[in-house]
């Protein structure tokens, strides 16, 4: 075996290895070792027959034939070191900063905990028809001792209703509301509307429903049967003829005698009157087309000492006898109608429930996240927490045994709605189809604020001999027509025009409906039919003309055409008519012209663009025999 070579397995080395004196791991060159005769007389014979002695054993490297550093023992490279000390840092920093971490969380818990920053207070403010509810809510809120960063937050509520809210915001906030609130909740949606409108959109940084109730009309049990399955668009033709529940087998009755309170009844009224506007516009009409059988509606309210809903019920169940009761109907919302029957016993032979065919309006009471320089954020995220603990399913609950319905159709929590003798709560299949939030503050306009009743000149074709049904299309038209002049409201003011084939007259000059009533029914009943043509478009410029003249400021002014056609002027056509009107209308004195158009009158494309210049609306009936003739008339006459 060479000196350099790896032995064996099974070869023996020449003499025993030995540990240096020099410590472990030295060794002697070979150039310097003693040789073997001087090592055994130092060391003396070799033991034999005992243990045997143990062997150093020397590193691979050595094994291998490499040779060690002159240095003596290898050195340990720097970049391991640098690597482990890299780890150990890393490591250190990673166990300080979650210990910090726990430590500092626990000191921002324990801070929140003893609320140091103190208290913080949100304001609320909500309809006084769902006002209790959310305050017994905002207490079991407050009582959980809910935190905002370290501030302890507390819930209060004040009720309020919508116009005194809005006026808040437009003026100076009412002190006895208390605080500016971070949370509206309303009636409906129609205030949010209202308010974006006076104040801006950026008030409102978040809007949806939290519960809902339909509109309907508390009406007595008979009348509930009588009205059957009519639509909004009924109702304003039913509150402005006299006898118009006679002729729903009410004998006695009168008309419909309908109070749209607008004091602690919610946004009703409101709602009640967006779906009569839609209902009653002409097809892909706006509803505003359908603002005038608002006014019609409201105009023709019965007066109350006050606007008070509980006036209106009061008045409507201590009649007794019902048919000549001051108030027939009370437009409310299905809650508001349950909470009454609830709160007094022995209500199911005097109070029912009526809802009108069709789509259906909706109270769907929005929480109203508002946004303003008044607010801290500690509030505005206060208010965002409270919306979301009202929306939790046993929060829905509390709203459902008190009437309110689940902002879904869906939502289980309808299964709690309390049992009513008034209303089985039928289902929404539909809703009212509302406009824009510009679009739905005018019409909510017209309940908090209407405007006084209309000027209107009426314009009558007399040669509407046709038959239509048991009588003549004239006959029709003066009986229906007679009727909702009648029921105009009390500061409205009417003139009567009528034109044949020859010319146009003054039947009744207009003035106040007091004074002129009489008159010109009296003039309705006694025109007849007649066939020699009609000189329409001369006629309408004359009456335009004077309407012009006679313009009153604070009122809609406007023009009723009610013909059948053709015309049969030989001075003026249809584009002529359009360019004086073009020329005649006056922004600073609007007057509408209305059409009323029955049949397949050869002129209606001319009395389209005679309306749509003049800023009215154009209806067209197939015959005068229906039931639609009153809904036209109410709805065109302002």
């Amino acid at each position: 075996m060479g000196r350099h070579s790896i032995p064996d397995p099974d070869e023996q080395p020449d003499e025993p290895d030995r540990l240096d004196d020099d410590g472990p791991g030295a060794e002697t060159d070979a150039a310097d070792a003693p040789d073997a005769a001087d090592r055994g007389a130092r060391t003396g014979p070799v033991p034999t027959g005992g243990p045997a002695v143990p062997r150093a054993r020397r590193s691979l490297g050595e094994w291998r034939g490499g040779h060690r550093s002159e240095g003596g023992r290898r050195g340990v490279s720097v970049g391991v070191i640098a690597a482990l000390i890299t780890v150990v840092v890393l490591v250190s920093g990673v166990i300080l900063w979650r210990f910090f971490g726990a430590v500092l969380s626990h000191r921002s818990d324990t801070a929140a905990a003893r609320c140091v920053d103190g208290d913080e207070t949100v304001a609320v403010v909500a309809d006084p028809s769902i006002a209790e509810h959310v305050q017994q809510l905002a207490e079991e809120f407050t009582g959980t001792g809910r935190q905002v960063a370290d501030r302890c937050v507390s819930v209060t509520v004040k009720a309020a209703g919508s116009n005194a809210v809005i006026s808040g915001f437009i003026g100076d906030w009412p002190a006895d509301l208390g605080q500016r609130p971070a949370l509206w909740i309303p009636g409906s949606s129609i205030a949010t509307a209202r308010l974006q409108a006076a104040v801006g959109t950026e008030t409102v940084s978040d809007a949806r429903s939290l519960v809902r109730s339909p509109v309907q009309l508390a009406v007595r049990p008979e009348l509930q049967s009588a009205l059957g399955e009519r639509d909004w668009a009924a109702l304003p033709a039913l509150q402005t003829t006299p006898d118009a529940l006679d002729g729903l087998d009410l004998a006695h009755w009168g008309s419909l005698r309908l109070s749209l309170p607008t004091s602690g009844n919610g946004d009703a009224a409101a709602l009640a009157a967006e779906a009569v506007a839609t209902v009653s516009a002409p097809a892909d009409h706006p509803a505003t087309d359908g603002v005038s059988a608002v006014r019609s509606l409201v105009g023709g309210q019965p007066t109350l000492a006050d606007t008070s809903l509980a006036e209106a019920m009061n008045v409507l169940l201590g009649a007794e006898d019902p048919a000549s009761a001051p108030v027939h109907a009370v437009v409310t919302t299905e809650q508001q109608l349950v909470a009454r029957a609830a709160s007094s016993a022995d209500r199911t032979d005097t109070l029912a429930g009526w809802l009108p065919s069709g789509p259906v309006a909706v109270a769907d009471y929005p929480t109203v996240l508002l946004a303003g320089s008044w607010l801290s954020d500690e509030q505005v995220t206060g208010a965002s927490e409270f919306a979301r603990f009202l929306r939790k399913p046993d929060q829905l609950a509390t709203f459902a045994e008190a009437g309110f319905r689940a902002p879904d159709t869906d939502d289980d929590t309808d299964d709690a709605l309390p049992d009513s003798d008034v209303t089985d709560f039928p289902a929404i299949e539909a809703t009212v189809p509302v406009g824009d939030d510009s679009l739905r503050a005018t019409l909510a306009n017209t309940v908090s604020a209407p405007a006084a009743g209309p000027a209107t000149v009426i314009m009558l074709d007399q040669s509407m001999g046709e038959q239509d049904g048991a009588r003549s299309r004239l006959a029709n038209v003066t009986a229906a027509l007679g009727a909702a002049v009648a029921g105009l409201p009390a500061d409205s003011t009417v003139g009567l025009w009528t034109f044949d084939g020859i010319e146009g007259n003054a039947a009744v000059a207009a003035g106040p409906i007091d004074e002129v009533r009489d008159p010109v029914t009296e003039r309705l009943e006694a025109l007849g039919a007649t066939s020699d043509g009609a000189v329409s478009f001369t006629t309408l410029r004359l009456v335009y003309t004077e309407a012009l003249a006679q313009y009153q400021q604070g009122r809609p002014n406007a023009v009723l055409v009610i013909t059948t056609g053709p015309h049969t002027d030989k001075t003026l056509d249809g584009p002529g008519l359009q360019d004086y009107l073009r020329g005649a209308v006056d922004p600073a004195r609007p007057v509408a012209v209305n059409v009323l158009d029955f049949g397949d009158d050869a002129d209606r494309a001319t009395w389209e663009a005679v309306a749509e210049i003049s800023g009215g609306s154009y209806r067209q009936l197939p015959s005068s025999d229906t039931p639609e003739l009153a809904t036209a008339l109410s709805a065109l006459l302002g």
